[in-house]
């Protein structure tokens, strides 16, 4: 017993040596005689300090060593428990609290409100409890209302957190989020959903953010166990190859939907059973995996900020949408039927119907899709509804105390996982819009599975909540969808009395699914057999048929086509920047050393500074110099000074494009009429009625690109090389009109506006589908050895020296 008082007495002791006394510095000003200093004497010994005893000198150090901790103490100390103020209203409010930094819009609250910002003490019992039960990792800030009304916000309100660099580690890691703690006893503790790391200029650090609509205690949570975050199309289950269609998942925000089935875990099937693989035995099962819920890592938001330089967009829906449908280019070999859940159906929605050209699909099987946008994550609805007194919820909206708990949680939730994306979600949002003004695809047969019965039971269909929240109204929703949301033109629609995240895991829901997917498939007919000469079975049909394509495909070979495809970097950030610019605005011209932009609108280097102000009608570089026509004639480029000289003072005004052939000095001018072109090399007529799509230099010789041939410029005319028809004949299929052009020795490259590469070898009459649906349609640029295919939201090569087109690619993402 003596021996347990001991040890306790000795842990008192310990504990008490790592508490910081502030008394003890206090004490320390009362000791001080300020009476007794005298500043003109303490700044003559500063001055004499050489001529100072000894003891004096002692003396002096020892003060100024008390003097600078105690400012030291001031300065760093103090301020950790300071607390700040952060006031509300018409304007945008921020403030930093430490490692803290708080965003607040204008007007997210309906009145002007102040809020009091303050670090809990790391050694009270209130930290270390929460950091016991939350894992949190260094201060935790309490965020309250200075007048003791806790309401939600109008507008998301951005958390930022600054990351420790010892802990970070590298851009692929998405290891951080931020972490909130309820008032309740005992507290609620979460980690926000969809959390986003970035370098924050402004700041100066790495930061992770989130959004949120509420207040409370907010600090920092650090996996344990930090791992590369990987995203894109994953193998969940695979099978060997079969004439059913492979099976995609792309869940939304319920992960349950992946299928697996809870206690089957064995030790040869870690996971489990699946509920999509008891059903489809016989299909691989893949998903996509994409951040809807987990933290952003940097690399993905660098993508993400790409995206937005490029097209203006900050939709995480558009973005994702166009990840995925690049992620279905790669897989062209394979069929597919795909199966999504809630926002997952808007993700691949978009994806396929921006994206006629992906020709893989079968069918899209969507489970409670919010085709027309849902009012749960509407965060006026939600003010509405936040902490309100139980008895004034029952006066008003007739729900008694449970029904409220159970709808205030709900729909807390739903706010809490769907708050980076919100805004895209409501019926009235742009992103809403958009989607369902594209068109149905009538190559792919689209399914509905839908509930009828929320997830919660309560009672609103006659109370003033039905106008907000429909989606919960017994009979017209499921909780996360109602049944007008989900209906979409041209699918066929299917409503079971279930909640939204039961209807996956029904056998009379899941039984229709695999009938209907089934239904899709269709059988090999195996001719009858009536001679020896003919394989007498499946297999040697098969067999057969796949030796007849092997011969000619390998009479066609010109190029080896990859087996496989890989994303992986392929040009730096800074290209990639130029080539998002080239895009959206002009063209891009590397001249040697130097690097030029051409827009409508003047010609600007690479700091983005216009060194040629006017109005462009056409550019064009010859051996190295770049030439330019404007309103009042030609320039061109000194090569040396990188200034524009004017070579030809003539005015173009009457012509919609003018470009300046080099050396020959004649001029191509182009003229549209009801979007097609006529053009004129001098007053000598070349096309009429035609699609332009661009004038080209190759090995000093000059190509104009028409939507149905190539032209070239020999002697004093201008002759075709190669049209569409003739390719078309040849491969017997149909192609798009063409995009560009380009040839080395008696190879012509053509790529067309249906996403196709066509190798022509002029020598020996070959002609080699070498892409499909799996290059871009911008752009062909050759160098180092290498064709490049530029898309605008991807680049891939051929190699031109080893005749191979390797598969790799650079999603721009």
């Amino acid at each position: 017993m003596a021996k347990k008082e001991k040890k306790q007495k000795k842990e008192r002791e310990l504990k008490e040596k790592k508490k910081f006394d502030f008394s003890k510095i206090f004490n320390l000003f009362k000791k001080i005689n300020l009476k007794k200093i005298n500043i003109s004497t303490i700044i003559n010994n500063i001055k004499n300090f050489k001529q100072l005893e000894k003891k004096q000198k002692r003396k002096l150090l020892i003060s100024f060593v008390v003097l600078l901790s105690i400012i030291v103490g001031v300065v760093f100390l103090i301020p950790r428990f300071t607390i700040k103020k952060i006031k509300t209203g018409e304007n945008a409010e921020s403030v930093t609290v430490s490692n803290l930094f708080l965003y607040v819009p204008p007007d997210a609250f309906s009145y002007k409100k102040n809020f009091s910002i303050k670090p809990l003490k790391e050694n009270s019992a209130e930290y270390q409890n929460l950091k016991t039960l939350g894992n949190f990792y260094g201060p935790i800030y309490e965020i309250s209302p200075d007048d003791k009304k806790d309401e939600s916000a109008l507008k998301p309100i951005k958390i930022k957190y600054k990351i420790p660099l010892d802990l970070y580690y590298g851009d692929n890691f998405n290891n951080f989020s931020i972490i909130y703690a309820s008032d309740d006893d005992p507290p609620i503790i979460k980690r926000l959903p969809g959390c986003e790391i970035f370098k924050d200029e402004s700041l100066g650090t790495y930061i992770v953010q989130a959004n949120t609509f509420h207040f409370s205690k907010f600090g920092l949570y650090v996996d344990p166990s930090p791992q590369e975050a990987s995203f894109g199309l994953k193998v969940l289950i695979d099978k060997p190859p079969s004439l059913e269609p492979d099976i995609i998942l792309v869940p939304g925000i319920d992960n349950n939907f992946l299928g697996y089935i809870p206690n089957t875990q064995t030790i040869n099937n870690i996971y489990g059973e699946n509920v999509w693989s008891l059903y489809f035995p016989n299909r691989s099962i893949w998903y996509y995996k994409y951040p809807l819920l987990e933290t952003k890592p940097k690399s993905y938001m660098d993508s993400f900020f790409g995206y937005y330089i490029q097209t203006g967009s900050n939709s995480y829906l558009e973005f994702e949408a166009e990840r995925f449908a690049l992620a279905l280019k790669t897989k062209q070999n394979k069929e597919f039927d795909i199966i999504t859940q809630g926002i997952g159906s808007l993700i691949v929605r978009y994806a396929l119907e921006k994206h006629p050209e992906i020709k893989n699909i079968k069918s899209i099987s969507m489970f409670s899709p919010p085709n027309r946008g849902i009012n749960t994550v509407n965060p006026l609805y939600y003010n509405v509804i936040y902490k309100k007194s139980p008895e004034i919820i029952e006066l008003t909206y007739g729900l008694n105390r449970e029904e409220y708990n159970s709808l205030f949680l709900n729909i807390s939730s739903k706010m809490e996982l769907a708050a980076a994306y919100y805004k895209e979600l409501l019926p009235d949002s742009s992103f809403i819009k958009k989607i369902n003004s594209l068109n149905r695809r009538k190559d792919i047969k689209y399914y509905v599975y839908t509930g009828t019965k929320p997830d919660i039971d309560i009672h609103i269909k006659n109370t003033k909540l039905a106008s907000f929240y429909p989606e919960f109204i017994n009979g017209e929703g499921d909780g996360l969808v109602t049944i007008e949301s989900a209906k979409l033109d041209g699918a066929e629609f299917y409503t079971f009395d279930l909640p939204y995240n039961k209807l996956y895991s029904n056998n009379d829901v899941l039984d229709i699914l695999k009938n209907n997917l089934f239904s899709e498939l269709h059988t090999v007919d195996i001719p009858n057999i009536s001679d020896d000469t003919f394989p007498e079975t499946k297999k040697e049909l098969e067999e057969q048929i796949l030796e007849e394509e092997k011969i000619k495909e390998k009479k066609s070979t010109i190029y080896l086509k990859p087996t496989n495809y890989k994303n992986t970097k392929l040009l730096e950030f800074k290209e990639q920047l130029l080539y998002l610019e080239n895009i959206k605005y002009g063209k891009i011209y590397h001249l040697e050393d130097n690097i030029l932009l051409v827009t409508d609108k003047g010609v600007y280097d690479t700091d983005g500074r216009r060194i040629l102000n006017k109005k462009i009608l056409g550019s064009l570089e010859y051996k190295n110099r770049l030439y330019i026509t404007t309103l009042d004639g030609i320039y061109a480029i000194d090569n040396s000074s990188h200034d524009f000289i004017k070579i030809r003072n003539i005015d173009f005004n009457i012509h919609d494009n003018v470009f300046y052939l080099p050396e020959i000095r004649k001029y191509i001018y182009v003229d549209y009429k009801d979007g097609m072109a006529t053009i004129y090399e001098n007053d000598n007529l070349i096309e009429e009625n035609v699609m332009f799509i661009s004038l080209k230099i190759i090995n000093n010789n000059f190509y104009i690109v028409l939507g149905n041939k190539i032209l070239k410029r020999t002697s004093e005319s201008w002759s075709s090389v190669i049209t569409k028809t003739g390719i078309e004949d040849i491969i017997k299929k149909k192609i798009g009109y063409f995009k560009d052009y380009f040839s080395r020795a008696y190879y012509m490259y053509l790529l067309t506006s249906d996403y196709k590469l066509i190798v022509y070898d002029s020598k020996n009459k070959i002609t080699q589908l070498l892409g499909d649906s799996d290059v871009g349609i911008f752009k062909l640029l050759e160098n180092n050895e290498k064709l490049w295919i530029f898309d605008k939201n991807y680049i891939t090569y051929i190699d031109l020296e080893n005749k191979i087109f390797p598969g790799d690619y650079q999603s721009f993402y």
